[in-house]
């Protein structure tokens, strides 16, 4: 029986990655834990044998208290999922008494660090140059003065696009940042170009800087209302192919590592030209993972289920044969809301008939 560790088990993606190894090939001989900082809400976590609470990831107890879990149930594997826990693991990784499946540590720290990406990508032209606000720089006010609009803000750290707003002209930067800042969110933000195109995410697990599978799904909609800022987490999403997509996505990861290892999720957004432009990249799964499971369960196709493969892999076991691109076919739909559960739609055929 192998033995996996989820940390971060209490939130949507911790507990859609648990679900895929639950439901995966090897689903029934797998001893699973799970973690968080809050016992309510891994409470809501059905997949998992065992719960453990554990300190912040910051805290000097974290990877004591970690191991102190890996040793009392034989764990092999820690499956980290919330991005300071990422970090965390990442770096202390020499400490923990079980596998990892993670890039090397500067990649995971660029990964982690908006603006060290985006430089990176503009290095390499995939993206325009970006500019930091630091409530630190007494100069922010004349970066400010220097700005495009439309452009887009949001924080140097965080997911789901924390604390950002399409910005339309100088008032509208100031009153963002210094609203933050006088709250007590002392972060620093990253001002980029706007991207008003088509929004992707390129979804890959690599092994040893050879990619072993991806796939690429388009987000139409949202969860809830979206009116001044953004993030959160798509409603209906839909399988695409896209060369290009594929194309950039695998630029974007490998212009961040040498030597891609592991997960990488890259979120991309057209131009005004339509050329899609990485915006994001994350060394963990995102929310929608379950999505590649539901399709891998209902269409018989053990591979497409990702956490899986990404097990196997940390765990050194044999992977079933993939398609490296365009994993799963193009004819697929989900969708979920809030409280609903989510599912899958085959051809765009869908049940209700149109009467509006």
């Amino acid at each position: 029986m192998r033995s996996i560790l989820v940390t971060g088990a209490g939130g949507s993606a911790g507990n859609n990655v648990c679900w895929s190894l639950r439901v995966s090939k090897d689903g029934k001989d797998i001893l699973l834990d799970g973690t968080d900082v809050d016992k309510t809400s891994i409470e809501l976590n059905g997949w998992i044998d065992h719960a453990y609470t554990l300190p912040s990831a910051t805290s000097p107890r974290y990877v004591t208290r970690l191991n102190q879990v890996i040793k009392r149930d034989s764990i092999e594997m820690v499956f980290p999922q919330p991005d300071s826990e990422v970090g965390r693991i990442s770096e202390d990784r020499d400490q923990v008494r079980a596998s990892v499946l993670l890039p090397d540590r500067e990649a995971v720290k660029t990964c982690q660090d908006k603006y060290d990406a985006l430089s990176r990508w503009f290095k390499n032209g995939l993206r325009r140059q970006p500019i930091v606000l630091s409530p630190r720089n007494p100069r922010t006010r004349q970066s400010v003065r220097r700005l495009a609009f439309p452009c887009w803000v949001r924080a140097r750290h965080g997911a789901g696009g924390s604390l950002s707003c399409i910005a339309k002209s100088r008032k509208s930067v100031e009153h963002w940042i210094s609203y933050h800042w006088a709250e007590g969110l002392k972060t620093d933000f990253i001002v980029e170009e706007y991207l008003p195109n088509r929004d992707f995410c390129f979804m890959s697990v690599w092994n040893e800087g050879k990619l072993v599978t991806s796939m690429v799904r388009e987000r139409l909609s949202w969860v809830g209302h979206r009116t001044v800022g953004s993030g959160g987490t798509s409603k209906l999403n839909r399988v695409v192919h896209s060369n290009k997509v594929n194309t950039i996505a695998v630029e974007a990861i490998k212009a961040v590592s040498r030597n891609p290892h592991g997960i990488f999720c890259v979120d991309l957004k057209g131009d005004a030209s339509g050329v899609p432009r990485p915006t994001e990249i994350n060394c963990r799964f995102t929310t929608n993972v379950h999505y590649l499971t539901l399709a891998s369960v209902k269409l018989g196709h053990p591979e497409w289920n990702f956490p899986w493969l990404a097990a196997r892999i940390c765990l050194g076991e044999r992977v079933p044969p993939c398609k490296t691109l365009n994993a799963l076919p193009a004819n697929l739909w989900f969708t979920k809301n809030t409280d609903m559960g989510f599912t899958m739609v085959e051809d765009g055929i869908w049940r209700a008939e149109d009467f509006s």
